[in-house]
């Protein structure tokens, strides 16, 4: 395993506290949730599918069509997403 040194905030740094043991899953949870959205992002411009979006963020496109409508976006199905799935 890799050693990578950060620098946080005090505000953080305190909250990390209660969390030691669990800083790995914690990152990878922030890290997931960060591709998701710079992802939707992403097909929010119209520059890729959703199909797209969601192999970017490393989650199923079910998820990603779930994680599009929580956060606002009506999800449809166009012609580049199937012909993508389907490929």
């Amino acid at each position: 395993m890799e050693e990578i040194l950060i620098q946080v905030p005090n505000k953080i740094s305190k909250d990390l506290e209660a969390y030691k043991g669990n800083l790995v899953e914690l990152l990878a949870l922030g890290l997931r949730q960060v591709k998701m959205q710079q992802s939707l992002a992403l097909f929010r411009e119209g520059g890729i599918s959703l199909w797209r979006a969601a192999r970017i963020a490393g989650v199923s496109l079910r998820e990603m069509t779930q994680y599009a409508v929580s956060q606002g976006l009506r999800a449809t199905c166009d012609d580049q997403t199937l012909e993508e799935e389907l490929s």
